[in-house]
């Protein structure tokens, strides 16, 4: 067997995807439910803190430096 075929076949051990009948929107329904976990606040503050740092820091940086950017 080649290593594509035995990858695909073990990634199908662990969740099966099944095709719907057609005419039922043609949507994938998976085999396992999807876990529901209800986030702490402080899960969700760290989320938020990272989110906004993530696009914040480097837009600061560029307007800081933005004199150094400008071509005279």
């Amino acid at each position: 067997m080649s290593r594509l075929l035995l990858l695909c076949s073990s990634l199908l051990r662990h969740r099966a995807v099944l095709f719907l009948k057609p005419g039922h929107s043609g949507r994938l329904s998976h085999s396992e439910s999807t876990p529901q976990k209800i986030l702490s606040p402080t899960e969700s503050a760290v989320g938020i803190v990272v989110f906004f740092t993530t696009f914040y820091i480097p837009a600061a940086y560029v307007l800081s430096s933005l004199k150094y950017f400008k071509v005279e």
